[in-house]
């Protein structure tokens, strides 16, 4: 007697997929086999790669990198030769079965033997590549007579390709430049400037630069530079995220230098000093073997970060290399998601990017960030941090000149802030003693003389570019504890002009 089935009939368009899945799995393979045979010659890979089951396609080079991962992640073993993985299998006789199925370790020898370790981040990319163009199928996007195309593009080419479509379909819907009459809406406007509309996020415990900057706008970029070891990525931390917390606005770090752990580390330090109040130092969290009561200390500033930071208030972005076309897609994502507030650390060249025209092609990718932040496009604010010029370094007066070669990057910020350290004989009774003033009263006019302790650091802040006040009228004095994460604000000076 004949069963009956209760198989679904597919449709044409996940008979389509089906196929479309196959063959982009077989463009895969290649690179899946070369990633895996790489990953077995040098295991230490494993860590950098940050691979997943699901990229791979093909079932043998799912099996071969899920033995690689587990050795190497959860059994912390430094090899991938035949007798560790032989001793692993023998607790995993399922993936032994696969294993010995696809030629044991036969095969990771021949598909190893012509690869070159330098190429695997080539053939990482390409991977993504095709499972970016599975996703775009699933979606039911029309890639499948584009195939055999996109085995000649990037990633980036290919994303370029959609987006050029997408734009082309909403043109008719929204223009880039729109036309108002100068009185449209300005009593309305009236309205919201008496609420604060114009003035951005504060930046915490500096009154005065926020007071003279109008604070972290929307619509606008901020530049922060500074030389090498001065506290950029320190002072942006410190200033920004704990009002972002305070204010339960959701922001979002791009970091391309230190990595999450540094980033938690600086926090938990900032946290326990500026919130708790109990005295930590970094050197304290960074070397371990904590003395009696400092992991009480890292526990409760983590509990109070944890309480304050629901809801993904910070998110943090470590990029394995930066590149500014990547940070765009970033902000644009999560601007889509609601997010107005965003800070990267730090503004450089693409990896991989050297020429002669580096300098130009900075400016140009500050320009396109610039486009996406601003009033008429997603209406954001973005803080920047960047490297100024070695030559600085000799320098006490900051100008737009000690940017470099790059300097017209300052060109679409509204705001630039540059740091550096004070000088020994900056201090007060030294022969270049700088005049440091608190102003008070009534008007906020009256002087107020600071001396300025030779057993504290300090820093001064110059606002090189600023929309919404004066620039360089004065410098603000910063006491900065570095060892600590605590800033706040001294007073204001003036420098005297380098000639």
């Amino acid at each position: 007697m004949a069963t009956k089935t209760n198989a679904k009939k597919l449709t044409p368009f996940e008979k389509e997929l089906i196929e479309t899945i196959k063959q982009v799995n077989k463009y895969k393979e290649a690179d899946e086999a070369n990633i895996v045979a790489i990953l077995y010659k040098n295991s230490d890979l494993i860590y950098e790669t940050n691979l997943h089951l699901e990229e791979f396609g093909n079932n043998v080079w799912r099996v071969y990198w899920t033995i690689a991962d587990d050795i190497i992640k959860v059994e912390k073993k430094k090899t991938l030769d035949e007798i560790t993985v032989g001793l692993y299998l023998e607790k995993h006789p399922k993936l032994r079965e696969k294993y010995d199925e696809y030629g044991g370790y036969e095969t990771i020898e021949a598909a190893g033997g012509y690869v070159k370790s330098e190429n695997l981040y080539g053939y990482i990319d390409e991977l993504r590549k095709w499972n970016s163009v599975i996703k775009l199928a699933k979606m039911r996007c029309a890639v499948n007579d584009r195939l055999s195309d996109y085995c000649d593009m990037t990633a980036e080419e290919i994303y370029n390709e959609w987006e050029a479509q997408l734009n082309d379909i909403f043109s008719n819907i929204d223009y880039d430049v729109k036309s108002y009459d100068i009185c449209d809406g300005i009593y309305e406007l009236i309205e919201k400037l008496d609420e604060g509309y114009a003035v951005g996020l504060p930046y915490n415990n500096m009154d005065i630069i926020t007071k003279e900057t109008g604070g972290q706008y929307l619509g606008s970029i901020t530049l922060v530079g500074g030389l090498s070891n001065v506290g950029k990525s320190t002072f942006a931390r410190n200033a920004v995220i704990p009002t972002a917390i305070k204010e339960k606005e959701r922001i979002v770090i791009i970091v391309n230098e230190d990595g999450l752990g540094k980033w938690q580390r600086e926090l938990l330090v900032f946290v326990a000093n500026n919130i708790i109040k109990d005295d930590l130092q970094k050197h304290v969290v960074r070397d371990g073997h904590f003395e009696k009561g400092t992991k009480a200390i890292l526990y409760k500033a983590a509990d109070w970060l944890k309480e304050q930071t629901d809801n993904h208030i910070i998110t943090i972005l470590p990029f394995q290399q930066y590149k500014t076309e990547n940070a765009i897609k970033t902000i644009k994502k999560y601007s889509s998601m609601g997010v107005k507030y965003f800070l990267l650390d730090t503004f450089k060249l693409d990896a991989g990017n050297v020429s002669e025209k580096s300098w130009l092609e900075m400016q140009q990718n500050m320009v396109k960030i610039n486009d996406v932040i601003k009033p008429e496009a997603k209406n954001l604010h973005i803080l920047i941090t960047f490297q100024l010029a070695k030559g600085s370094v000799k320098q006490r007066y900051y100008t737009q000149d000690n940017i470099g070669m790059s300097k017209n990057i300052i060109d679409v910020a509204s705001t630039c802030i540059m740091i550096r350290d004070l000088y020994d004989d900056e201090y007060t009774g030294e022969k270049r003693e700088l005049r440091v003033y608190k102003l008070e009263g009534k008007n906020g006019k009256t002087k107020i003389p600071v001396k300025l302790d030779k057993d504290k650091h300090y820093q001064i802040l110059f606002i090189i570019k600023n929309r919404e006040g004066s620039a360089n009228r004065y410098q603000v004095v910063i006491e900065h504890d570095m060892s600590r994460n605590i800033i706040k604000e001294v007073g204001i000076t003036n420098v005297p002009v380098d000639f």
